[in-house]
Protein backbone atom coordinates (compact mmCIF):
# COMPACT_ATOMS: atom_id res chain seq x y z
CA UNK A 1 0.00 0.00 0.00
CA UNK A 2 1.16 3.51 -0.80
CA UNK A 3 0.41 6.58 1.33
CA UNK A 4 0.87 10.25 0.45
CA UNK A 5 1.48 12.13 3.68
CA UNK A 6 -0.36 15.20 2.38
CA UNK A 7 -3.54 13.13 2.20
CA UNK A 8 -3.29 11.95 5.81
CA UNK A 9 -5.13 13.96 8.48
CA UNK A 10 -2.82 16.28 10.39
CA UNK A 11 -3.71 16.50 14.06
CA UNK A 12 -2.45 19.06 16.56
CA UNK A 13 -1.43 17.13 19.65
CA UNK A 14 -0.29 20.17 21.61
CA UNK A 15 0.53 23.81 20.90
CA UNK A 16 2.71 23.87 17.77
CA UNK A 17 3.14 20.08 17.54
CA UNK A 18 1.45 18.09 14.79
CA UNK A 19 1.22 14.37 14.01
CA UNK A 20 0.08 12.30 11.02
CA UNK A 21 -0.42 8.54 11.26
CA UNK A 22 1.13 7.38 7.98
CA UNK A 23 1.05 3.64 8.61
CA UNK A 24 -1.00 1.95 11.32
CA UNK A 25 -3.58 -0.77 11.85
CA UNK A 26 -6.10 1.13 9.70
CA UNK A 27 -4.13 0.16 6.60
CA UNK A 28 -3.19 -3.31 7.82
CA UNK A 29 0.05 -2.83 9.79
CA UNK A 30 0.25 -5.39 12.56
CA UNK A 31 3.66 -4.86 14.15
CA UNK A 32 4.94 -1.31 13.60
CA UNK A 33 3.40 2.11 13.08
CA UNK A 34 4.94 5.10 11.29
CA UNK A 35 4.10 8.67 12.25
CA UNK A 36 5.18 12.01 10.84
CA UNK A 37 5.70 14.83 13.34
CA UNK A 38 6.12 18.54 12.76
CA UNK A 39 7.27 20.86 15.53
CA UNK A 40 7.09 24.60 15.02
CA UNK A 41 10.06 26.80 16.00
CA UNK A 42 10.60 27.16 19.78
CA UNK A 43 8.10 24.38 20.58
CA UNK A 44 8.86 21.08 22.25
CA UNK A 45 7.25 17.77 23.05
CA UNK A 46 6.29 16.91 26.60
CA UNK A 47 8.85 14.94 28.57
CA UNK A 48 7.74 11.37 27.99
CA UNK A 49 8.56 7.87 29.16
CA UNK A 50 6.97 4.55 28.14
CA UNK A 51 7.78 0.84 28.05
CA UNK A 52 8.41 0.56 24.30
CA UNK A 53 11.28 1.65 22.07
CA UNK A 54 10.98 3.97 19.14
CA UNK A 55 13.06 5.09 16.23
CA UNK A 56 13.17 8.59 14.79
CA UNK A 57 14.55 9.96 11.52
CA UNK A 58 14.93 13.72 11.09
CA UNK A 59 13.63 14.87 7.70
CA UNK A 60 13.92 18.66 8.03
CA UNK A 61 15.07 21.26 10.53
CA UNK A 62 17.18 21.16 13.65
CA UNK A 63 16.72 21.01 17.37
CA UNK A 64 17.74 19.15 20.49
CA UNK A 65 16.69 15.84 21.93
CA UNK A 66 16.78 14.94 25.60
CA UNK A 67 17.40 11.23 26.10
CA UNK A 68 17.87 10.34 29.74
CA UNK A 69 20.45 12.79 31.09
CA UNK A 70 21.89 13.65 27.66
CA UNK A 71 20.99 16.70 25.60
CA UNK A 72 21.99 16.18 21.97
CA UNK A 73 21.76 18.44 18.92
CA UNK A 74 19.75 16.94 16.05
CA UNK A 75 19.42 17.88 12.38
CA UNK A 76 18.31 16.66 8.98
CA UNK A 77 19.51 13.19 8.06
CA UNK A 78 20.11 11.93 11.59
CA UNK A 79 18.47 8.93 13.23
CA UNK A 80 17.67 8.42 16.90
CA UNK A 81 16.98 5.31 18.95
CA UNK A 82 15.08 5.75 22.19
CA UNK A 83 15.13 2.70 24.45
CA UNK A 84 12.12 1.50 26.43
CA UNK A 85 11.50 3.52 29.62
CA UNK A 86 14.00 6.21 28.58
CA UNK A 87 12.93 9.76 29.49
CA UNK A 88 12.89 11.86 26.32
CA UNK A 89 11.74 15.08 24.67
CA UNK A 90 12.40 16.91 21.39
CA UNK A 91 12.63 20.68 20.94
CA UNK A 92 12.82 22.71 17.75
CA UNK A 93 15.65 25.23 18.19
CA UNK A 94 15.69 26.37 14.57
CA UNK A 95 13.71 28.91 12.59
CA UNK A 96 12.09 26.30 10.30
CA UNK A 97 9.69 23.44 11.03
CA UNK A 98 11.37 20.40 12.58
CA UNK A 99 9.93 17.39 10.75
CA UNK A 100 10.65 13.76 11.58
CA UNK A 101 9.41 10.22 11.17
CA UNK A 102 8.78 8.24 14.33
CA UNK A 103 8.27 4.48 14.31
CA UNK A 104 6.70 2.66 17.25
CA UNK A 105 5.52 -0.90 17.86
CA UNK A 106 1.80 -1.55 17.56
CA UNK A 107 1.71 -2.04 21.36
CA UNK A 108 1.97 1.77 21.46
CA UNK A 109 -1.83 1.89 21.54
CA UNK A 110 -1.80 0.35 25.03
CA UNK A 111 0.19 3.30 26.39
CA UNK A 112 -0.91 6.21 24.18
CA UNK A 113 -1.34 9.45 26.11
CA UNK A 114 -1.29 12.03 23.30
Amino acid sequence: MKVNYKEVKKEEISDGIYRRWLIDEKIGAKNFFMRLFEILPNKETVIDQHPYEHEIFILEGRGIVIIGKEILPISKGEALFISPNEIHSIKNTGSEILQFLCMVPSSYREFQRW
